[in-house]
């Protein structure tokens, strides 16, 4: 259904090119497959992609990099949603360590891995991504000890024994192959120079990254239809491979896929510097691929960057900035697995310090580092710069853009990303109003329309649950993407864009929920005001407006349902994962007191017969980890058109010494509780 529906939107000219480019990828996998075998004759070219400053690196990052290593070289392997799982020196690479399902080593496609029966295809992939190799790279650089630079040796030639190209799990996507490429050419890179005893074995690696492009070339995730992060990462892979191999074709292909990404970035990056898959996890890891290209064109000292393609990733860096917290935290929008070009300092961090569940993987502060380093905005951490030879921040080796982005202030608004930011004292109130990813035609998309997210003193209090997983368990995965996971208002127990429950609709949204432009106004009292038509076919447009009160800490969220007949309203508050709350009924409809790291609450009122209760939910900041959480859930039946109202006030730390009260609306509570008013 998806599929055609995206049809009926495009030419008949589009229709016919896409035809007509899949049966050429088909030819040419057949084609390539003789190829494998004996790949054209190339050479490893040692290019400066890393050129490290150890004098800037902090001597924390400098710990980090050999702890990490040292758990690999003892066969255990740090990851983000999973914990550190012991495999051992020589893993099995075609297996879900978590559920023990194993891939058999045949040909297969992308779409056969995924079975339905509680395993996670992402679980080798990630492990076959091999990126934790070019930090025991880093830990060789770093200690000069033979040790790291012998075990990266025979984890990779045993990934290359036990992995023959084309066959087994970890041939089945070229996005897989392309980070995979990435991380081996990052990695010889670091061991560079090799010894004359060395030769036989870079020689079977260089013979592997020829595999690998030839794998990608003919695989690649291209379509006429929409091109999303997996072709991004392609054409990547492919630049990267082309920059450090030598041979025939290959300095045709850097300047081929060089001007592929120039001109991708204007196509999958809005102008306000947002990813267009509606997901912060997905922008993070399309940030860092167009990173990665402009160092490999740094590379290039004959050529400079095309000036539109560093001022729209500057723009990118300037987005993670608007929206981050002043840790470098990011709020969960969208889908989020993790993804990753490299491992920042963050990762490792969390990895080797942090339970899982206190982990968050858009915790990204430095690579918000090396953003700064690049284009000298913001003041993150810059060890993983210092490993580019970027380290003074005040001479950055690019100009600031020329778009106008709105600055920080009371007030900042996206406008093509769709999403707005209010700051009142130490809060901030984040508001979407994101359009459906790439047209409607994304597969990253939550039900998140009009959905918010608070910070007060720079932690989140009301959240995006988050992600959990995709394929393993395909209710989670519909929960976490539903609307009632979101601060947002549900109708008559209907998703905003529609959900296929089967597992065939794991990766499909449907395109109901069309957003209005984002409005903003007041010099003084500013607003953001947004509606979408998710709900129209049921008679019901939805319209949120949402307030700072001038000389008050409050925010006031007023949510008007326009339209005809009678129906339920659900809408719903995820509390942080180490927030509490309880109920309690007030003059002005129901008071919310939330106790975590601030005190914050909430008044909701609205039609009469309005009921609230707190409830168990989960919340999900790392791929593969939930842990419990609660949310505020409250519910009404009404005929439109009628109105719900929430203000939302918060203490400071001062207050919060003091013992005062921090209600905007001073409300009084009863002694006993209303009718229809649940305590948890």
């Amino acid at each position: 259904m998806r599929l055609l529906r995206i049809l009926k939107r495009e030419s008949p000219v589009k229709l016919a090119l896409e035809v007509l480019w899949r049966a050429r990828r088909a030819w040419n996998k057949k084609r390539v497959r003789a190829q494998f075998e004996r790949p054209s004759r190339v050479m490893f070219r040692n290019v400066p992609y890393y050129n490290p400053n150890l004098r800037a690196l902090s001597e924390h990052s400098r710990v980090l990099i050999v702890a990490f290593a040292d758990e690999i070289r003892a066969g255990r392997y740090p990851f983000l949603g999973y914990g550190t799982a012991e495999l051992g020196t020589h893993p099995k690479w075609n297996v879900d360590f978590v559920s023990g399902a194993e891939w058999p080593y045949i040909r297969q496609e992308g779409r056969e891995c995924i079975r339905h029966d509680g395993s996670d295809v992402k679980v080798p992939y990630e492990l076959s991504r091999l990126q934790f190799l070019p930090v025991v790279g880093k830990a060789y650089v770093l200690t000069g000890n033979d040790c790291y630079r012998r075990a990266a040796k025979d984890l990779l030639s045993h990934w290359i024994q036990s992995n023959p190209v084309p066959i087994g799990v970890n041939w089945t996507l070229a996005m897989e192959a392309a980070l995979r490429a990435m991380s081996i050419c990052f990695l010889l890179n670091l061991l560079s120079p090799f010894r004359s005893d060395e030769h036989a074995w870079l020689e079977s690696v260089t013979r592997s990254l020829a595999q690998h492009l030839l794998y990608i070339e003919a695989n690649i995730e291209f379509s006429y239809l929409l091109t999303s992060n997996h072709y991004l990462s392609n054409l990547v892979g492919l630049y990267c491979l082309s920059t450090f191999l030598d041979g025939a074709g290959m300095e045709s292909r850097r300047r081929q896929y060089r001007q592929r990404i120039e001109s991708e970035i204007e196509k999958q990056v809005y102008e306000d510097g947002g990813d267009y898959e509606a997901s912060t996890g997905y922008h993070v890891l399309v940030t860092q691929l167009f990173t990665t290209s402009l160092l490999l064109m740094r590379i290039e000292r004959a050529t400079e960057a095309r000036p539109a393609f560093v001022e729209r990733l500057n723009i990118m860096f300037r987005f993670l900035h608007l929206i981050a917290s002043a840790s470098g935290e990011l709020p969960q929008v969208g889908d989020c697995d993790d993804g990753r070009t490299e491992l920042l300092m963050d990762d490792l961090q969390q990895m080797l310090k942090c339970p899982v569940a206190e982990r968050n993987s858009l915790r990204v502060s430095h690579l918000l580092g090396l953003g700064q380093r690049l284009f000298g905005e913001g003041g993150c951490p810059g060890d993983d710069a210092a490993w580019y030879g970027l380290t003074d921040s005040a001479a950055v080796p690019y100009l600031k853009p020329k778009a106008d982005v709105a600055s920080v202030g009371p007030i900042t608004v996206l406008p093509k990303s769709g999403i707005g930011v209010l700051r009142r004292g130490s809060a901030e109130l984040l508001f979407f109003a994101i359009p459906n990813g790439i047209s409607g035609k994304g597969s990253h998309t939550h039900n998140d329309k009009l959905s918010f997210v608070l910070r007060v003193g720079g932690q989140e209090v009301l959240c995006d649950s988050g992600t959990g997983l995709y394929t393993r368990h395909t209710a989670t995965r519909n929960r976490f993407r539903g609307t009632a996971a979101h601060n947002t208002i549900m109708i008559d127990g209907v998703e905003q864009n529609r959900i296929d429950a089967s597992p065939a609709g794991l990766f499909t949204l449907g395109d109901e929920a069309a957003v209005t432009p984002m409005q903003q106004g007041g010099a003084r009292d500013c607003f953001l005001r947004a509606s979408h038509t998710g709900y129209r076919p049921l008679g019901v447009i939805h319209r949120r407006t949402v307030r700072s009160v001038d000389g008050e800490r409050t925010f006031v969220i007023e949510d008007e349902l326009e339209g005809e007949g009678v129906h339920d309203f659900e809408i719903n508050f995820q509390l942080a994962p180490n927030c509490r709350a309880d109920l309690a009924a007030a003059e002005d409809g129901i008071l919310c007191r939330i106790q975590g790291y601030r005190q914050v609450e909430l008044m909701v009122s609205g039609p009469a017969s309005l009921q609230g209760s707190v409830q168990p939910s989960i919340s999900s900041t790392t791929y593969g980890a939930t842990v419990p959480a609660l949310r505020a859930r409250f519910w009404v039946r009404a005929a439109v058109p009628t109105r719900i109202t929430t203000n939302i006030s918060w203490a400071e730390v001062t207050e919060m010494a003091s013992g005062r009260s921090n209600s905007a609306n001073k409300a009084k509570i009863r002694s006993t509780v209303a009718e229809g008013v649940w305590l948890a």
